[in-house]
């Protein structure tokens, strides 16, 4: 049996009964209805083979909307078997008593010998004398060998004709097959694939569907040749499958009424929002009218079960929708958006229907559309704003404040996913806006880390609109804070010249030992004011620390900080080697960027976080910040500045892949102005990677050069004369090495920062040869004792250690190189990690021979049992002793060894015993 018919049973027994009355000589009539696709024709359709196994003739007719005007079409189709050669238009008047008499006389006859089993499918749509002959013949069939099975399906405008009426009231039975069960949909849905179906699927298939025949083969159909889908796609799923099923669905509701067709238009319009009375007004129907169409589609099966109005399946809306014209869906979203607002519903749902209507500029839509915007945003939701605020911008004039408003409100949502729209629109609505005080307004929206990224007028524009406004300590109000923020950005772009730069640390002592920092606009500019202050060291790490910290407590930890200069504090505080409280603050705000969906803050504040990690010595977890900041597509609208932090993880990483993703996503140049260019870096540390010294040393020094001109002179922000310093040395060229690094030193010690110093005397250290070399390299760790950075200190230590070990001090030498090791090992650092076990093993072999005599037979028997891989529970068996005793064996091997566990025993193999 079908899966299709495993909820039919009780159907297909009473029509066996009826076939078993017409083998008896007492006909019947059984009528199957209900709306839509509920299985009325497969149910017809199982039931030749059934009478054919009786010995019972079956004949079939089908109605047809097109073919009502053919006299007896349907006749013609049931007796032409028993008439082969009938004319498809029988002689005589077709609603004649004769004709009707003598057709009756042949049906009697044949059924006399064979009984007959008569199907007619949709009824509703027979021709009138058919009809008429087969309420004659509905009259008679008590008395003869014929049983008549006929479907009509509810709703439809035929359906309620007396002439059908008159035939179904005759009816012996009138079957109205349900929905399929879970369990049928189940076996279905085998059926369809081959295969049991996941039981979460099988549930939405049946959900979506309501256990409807035609809507449940028709989805299947349309998924089967992708296997079998997720369980959300049978509620979606538009296929090219349904076409024909969206097909059938249109042609019903051309032949409804037009209340129930206007009824339906408004309910594909509101969707899954619509309550009966909105539904009602929109298709401009009273309550009675909207109750009654109501019927209509519940009748003809478009309707689900349940109370409010919903469609039984998707299908049905698409239907809907296509067979509107165009105009028609303008027309009907405009009116649905206006009763809507008009009604208090939400702005988001009126929004939605003015989205699909291009052609409605009116005031109250545009008031509409923005507050549906701020609604999404509040929601987390900001590219649903965007589009709101984009559909707003369509009914605007091109010209003017209210454009230039909307696009700065455009711009501001913006920010969160898309920053180069967003500065795109705010360039434009500085074009429109009439006065100075709104044309700050909307140059305040635009970051001033990506003001340097936008074209050359826009950041003229900003600087001559700093100097519009004036002097901010002569203002007051709203004014001083515009001025402020104007201040703020023209300072950082610096566009008349890097000279600029270094007039940062004068403004900074200008505004007072303990500046204003109440408004956001005043920690914007200090914030600048610290970060030229830190690139010029006009300034000491000392001087900036305090006040860099107490902006961030004025500041909440919000994924918003990232559109202002706040940013620019965690450099600052990076460089001051000032990081304990900015840490916590960012993860923070991370989170909460996170679920607010908001993309570009997100990203922004992992670079943040990348940078400060760094300055940690956490390398791994500087590393994963780097590369989620890239996989949420900071490349893509960031500058190179604002990159800092992943190329100085890429460098500090040594992350061949890091680096090349940076190369791919930025030409040479892009972005960076005057600037000098990180990308340079990255080439240099590329090019030493592979041997290439010279090559290196000259992308390093020409970064130096640049960074001169643009007045960048911090060592603590980009050590780059280190770099080329090693370079120099490694080339043969110990002068110039120590020139570099002896400026960068003194560099160092002016700012003042633990890390930038003692960095600088590890490579002081490690030009210098001798005892002055080794020297400079204990100040250095001691140096770095004072830092949060573990890397910093564990490159020292290799350093120190190798140096020590050359100049025969081993005890010293493995201290250090332990001390390395295992700081490299906590911060991720593998490539010194590598470095100083191969030196500890080196040591090791000069010495162990000597430790293994020192060893007890019971320690070299343990230890070399557990060198050759046996677990400390086998040894102890083996040796008849106690785990316990195993554990305090090897701790004493371990520290006569000089090693730390297993890993460093197993090197010593081949000079312990083995097993027996």
């Amino acid at each position: 049996m079908t899966p299709l018919l495993f909820d039919r049973q009780h159907e297909l027994g009473l029509i066996t009964a009826a076939m078993e009355g017409a083998e008896r000589g007492a006909g019947s009539l059984v009528v199957v209805t209900g709306g839509i696709g509920n299985g009325k024709t497969a149910l017809l359709r199982a039931l030749p083979a059934a009478a054919e196994r009786r010995g019972i003739q079956v004949v079939t007719a089908s109605g047809a909307l097109l073919e009502r005007d053919f006299p007896l079409g349907v006749v013609s189709q049931l007796l032409d078997p028993l008439l082969p050669g009938m004319p498809a238009d029988p002689p005589g008047d077709p609603n004649g008593p004769e004709l009707h008499g003598e057709l009756l006389s042949l049906v009697a006859e044949r059924s006399a010998r064979t009984p007959l089993l008569m199907l007619v499918d949709d009824l509703q749509w027979a021709d009138a004398p058919s009809l008429r002959w087969l309420g004659r013949l509905a009259k008679r069939l008590g008395a003869l060998h014929v049983a008549v099975v006929a479907t009509v399906r509810e709703g439809d405008p035929g359906a309620d004709e007396p002439r059908v009426y008159d035939i179904t009231d005759r009816a012996a039975h009138v079957l109205r097959p349900g929905p399929l069960s879970p369990a049928s949909t189940a076996a279905l849905v085998a059926d369809r694939f081959g295969r049991v179906g996941d039981p979460a699927y099988v549930a939405a298939c049946h959900e979506a569907t309501g256990g409807n025949p035609m809507f449940l083969t028709a989805t299947l159909a349309a998924l089967a040749g992708t296997g079998e889908p997720v369980a959300a796609r049978a509620h979606t799923v538009r296929e090219p499958g349904l076409a024909s099923l969206r097909e059938r669905l249109a042609v019903a509701l051309r032949s409804q009424p037009a209340p129930v067709r206007e009824l339906a238009k408004a309910l594909a319009v509101l969707d899954e929002t619509a309550d009966p009375e909105l539904a009602g007004r929109l298709a401009g129907l009273d309550g009675t009218g909207r109750d009654e169409a109501a019927r209509g589609l519940r009748r003809l099966g478009l309707l689900a079960d349940g109370p409010g109005l919903r469609f039984a399946h998707r299908a049905v809306r698409d239907a809907v929708e296509e067979s509107m014209t165009p105009a028609e869906q303008e027309d009907i979203h405009v009116y649905a958006a206006l009763l809507l607002h008009s009604g208090g519903h939400p702005a988001e749902l009126a929004a939605t229907q003015l989205l699909a209507a291009t052609s409605c500029h009116d005031t109250w839509a545009v008031e509409v559309l923005r507050a549906a915007a701020t609604a999404a945003v509040r929601r987390g939701a900001p590219r649903d704003a965007a589009r709101y605020l984009r559909r707003a911008l369509l009914g605007s004039a091109p010209g003017g404040p209210d454009r230039a408003t909307l696009l700065v409100e455009l711009a501001a949502v913006e920010r969160a996913f898309d920053p180069q729209a967003a500065m795109r629109h705010l360039s434009q609505a500085l074009l429109l806006l009439p006065t100075a005080a709104q044309r700050a307004l909307a140059a305040a929206r635009i970051p001033p880390a990506l003001l340097g990224g936008c074209p050359a007028p826009v950041v003229d524009a900003v600087v001559k609109l700093a100097a519009e406004l004036g002097d901010p300590a002569a203002l007051r109000g709203t004014e001083r804070q515009m001025a402020l923020r104007m201040e703020a950005r023209a300072r950082h772009v610096a566009v008349a010249g890097p000279e600029e730069l270094v007039l940062c640390a004068d403004r900074l002592r200008s505004l007072g030992p303990v500046p204003r920092l109440d408004t956001a606009a005043e920690r914007e500019l200090v914030t600048v004011l610290l970060h030229g202050a830190t690139l010029t060291q006009r300034m000491t790490a000392a001087e900036i620390a305090p006040l860099a910290n107490r902006v961030l407590q004025y500041e909440p930890a919000a994924p918003g900080h990232v559109h202002t200069a706040l940013p620019l504090l965690a450099h600052v505080l990076v460089a001051a080697d000032s990081v304990e409280a900015v840490g916590p603050w960012l993860e923070t705000a991370r989170e909460r960027a996170r679920r607010e969906n908001a993309t570009v803050p997100h990203a922004t504040i992992s670079l943040e976080l990348a940078h400060v990690l760094l300055a940690q010595g956490r390398l791994e977890e500087a590393r994963a910040r780097a590369e989620e900041a890239l996989d949420l597509g900071i490349a893509d609208w960031a500058t190179l500045q604002a990159m800092t932090a992943v190329v100085l993880v890429a460098l500090q990483t040594r992350d061949a892949e890091l680096a090349r993703r940076l190369l791919s996503h930025r030409r040479e140049g892009d972005g960076h102005g005057y600037r000098p260019s990180s990308l340079q870096l990255i080439r240099g540390s590329n090019a030493a990677a592979r041997g290439d010294l010279p090559t290196a040393l000259e992308y390093f020094l020409d970064w130096g050069r640049a960074a001169e001109r643009a007045d960048w002179c911090n060592p603590a922000v980009f050590p780059w004369r280190s770099w080329a310093a090693g370079l120099h040395y490694r080339l043969g060229r110990p002068d110039h090495a120590h020139d570099l690094v002896d400026e960068e030193y003194e560099r160092a010690v002016a700012w003042g920062t633990p890390v930038a110093i003692g960095r600088a005397q590890r490579v002081k250290g490690a030009v210098t040869e001798g005892e002055r070399g080794i020297e400079l390299l204990r100040e250095s760790a001691a140096t770095l004792d004072r830092s949060v950075n573990a890397m910093e200190r564990a490159r020292t230590a290799l350093l120190l250690g190798r140096r020590l070990q050359a100049a025969g001090r081993p005890a010293e030498a493995e201290v250090r190189l332990r001390q390395a090791r295992d700081q490299a090992l906590a911060c991720g650092a593998p490539w010194i990690v590598e470095r100083a076990r191969r030196e500890l093993h080196t040591m090791a072999s000069g010495h162990t021979s000597l430790a293994v005599e020192a060893l007890t037979p019971t320690e070299r028997r343990v230890a070399g049992l557990a060198a050759h891989g046996a677990a400390n529970k086998d040894i102890a068996e083996q040796l008849d002793v106690s785990s316990r005793a195993v554990e305090k064996h090897l701790t004493r091997a371990y520290r006569k060894l000089g090693v730390t566990g297993r890993a460093e025993l197993a090197a010593l193999a081949h000079l312990l015993p083995g097993p027996a």
